[in-house]
């Protein structure tokens, strides 16, 4: 297997933080983490992947500030989003790649849904070109081994009792060196689907987003509502809403 990793924000290859070290893909890495906060995490993860002997690869795409996506994705700056899928291509056309794990799409952060569709893209690509990919996603804020998708899961790593709590002191030590908000997000992952259950990692097969598929989610997603509190509160000018995501893919190179 020669995987790639392809994910929104650093610290998310600690959702699969035993995988990666067992399959050591290579890892790219869309944004760096910054978020409202301005706070970039891209060196905390790239100190951690070089402690397993990996590192991002920034020759693949360079990760860009979370306000670069977000002013893409709002029609206010340039988007990088073509560029991006065409240097992925050619990246992983030339080493072989045969498997893409990406971020799955929640509806939680735009960056997260938009590395989706990018993922599901890339594949796509390479498939036309011949190759034969498996696509599969890593849930972000979801259970991380649902029992709801049990029959589902192509690849699953079990961690020993060992292994599982240095994933989770790393997870927590990265977390509070990196933002309260970050920490705050998974003290809530732990709360509420028990720190046993990061002992196991799933990888699903990758489904098409709604946006690939030429409609809006069913329901509104989390970052929109969010972003409407926000603005309502003064602290965001504009709200990325589901439609500029759905806008999004018709400037994304579509298969076939």
């Amino acid at each position: 297997m020669k995987p790639l990793l392809l994910i929104a924000h650093p610290g998310h290859e600690l959702r699969v933080f035993q995988w990666v070290q067992q399959a050591r893909p290579e890892v790219v890495m869309l944004t760096s983490g910054d978020g409202s906060i301005g706070q970039p995490r891209l060196e905390d993860s790239r100190r951690a992947l070089r402690a397993w002997g990996l590192d991002v690869r920034s020759d693949w795409l360079q990760p860009v500030s979370d306000a670069v996506v977000y002013q893409a994705l709002l029609g206010t700056g340039a988007s990088p989003f073509q560029a991006w899928l065409d240097g992925l291509t050619r990246a992983a056309l030339a080493a072989g790649i045969d498997t893409v794990v990406a971020d799955e799409a929640e509806g939680y952060n735009p960056s997260h849904d938009l590395c989706r569709v990018l993922a599901n893209r890339l594949v796509a690509r390479l498939r036309e070109a011949g190759r034969t990919v498996r696509n599969l996603e890593i849930p972000l804020v979801g259970h991380p081994c649902d029992p709801a998708r049990e029959g589902q899961v192509q690849i699953e790593v079990r961690l020993t009792e060992s292994e599982l709590q240095q994933k989770l002191e790393q997870v927590l030590d990265y977390a509070r060196r990196c933002s309260p908000v970050l920490l705050d997000e998974v003290q809530t992952m732990f709360d509420t689907f028990g720190t046993q259950a990061f002992g196991r990692e799933c990888l699903y097969p990758a489904a098409s987003t709604s946006y690939e598929d030429g409609r809006l989610p069913d329901t509104m997603p989390h970052f929109e509502r969010v972003g409407e509190e926000r603005k309502a509160a003064g602290v965001y000018q504009h709200v990325i809403r589901a439609r500029h995501l759905l806008d999004m893919v018709t400037v994304v190179d579509q298969p076939g």
